[in-house]
């Protein structure tokens, strides 16, 4: 089950965001007995996150947290305003839905094999997964 927190961060900046279509299709990927939260937060929070979890003092995109041992409950930070700032050539929604994605993939076990600044991401396993799942799901949307 997947379940969105804080969406008026989200949705201040695009109200009509298809939340309920990527719930839908997630939810189809991903095993049933998985409770994934994904959390829409600020820029000072995920700095803070990253850098008491990951010892990196700056904001970023994206965070992925396992919150048990049996791998069954995780949640999953996205900083909307941030992605605005760092990927402005980006379709808004695809970027988020991408991340959005990309946070699952961690939590289904999903790992960069390299360094994240040496990623080539046409070899890379973990992205290769993540453009497959987000052109299904763009493919979808187009044939509704």
């Amino acid at each position: 089950m997947i379940e969105f927190f804080n969406i008026k961060k989200l949705l201040k900046i695009d109200n009509k965001f298809p939340l309920e279509d990527v719930k839908t299709f997630l939810e189809e990927e991903i095993p049933n007995d998985c409770g994934i939260n994904i959390i829409f937060t600020n820029s000072r929070n995920i700095k803070k996150l990253n850098r008491e979890f990951r010892g990196k003092d700056e904001v970023t995109d994206v965070l992925s947290f396992n919150l048990d041992s049996d791998n069954t409950l995780g949640e999953v930070y996205i900083c909307p305003k941030y992605v605005m700032k760092e990927f402005p050539d980006f379709n808004f929604k695809e970027q988020i839905i991408r991340l959005v994605i990309h946070g699952v993939l961690h939590l289904k076990g999903y790992d960069h094999s390299k360094k994240f600044d040496k990623v080539d991401y046409k070899d890379e396993p973990m992205y290769i997964k993540q453009e497959e799942m987000l052109n299904k799901f763009l493919n979808m949307k187009l044939q509704k």
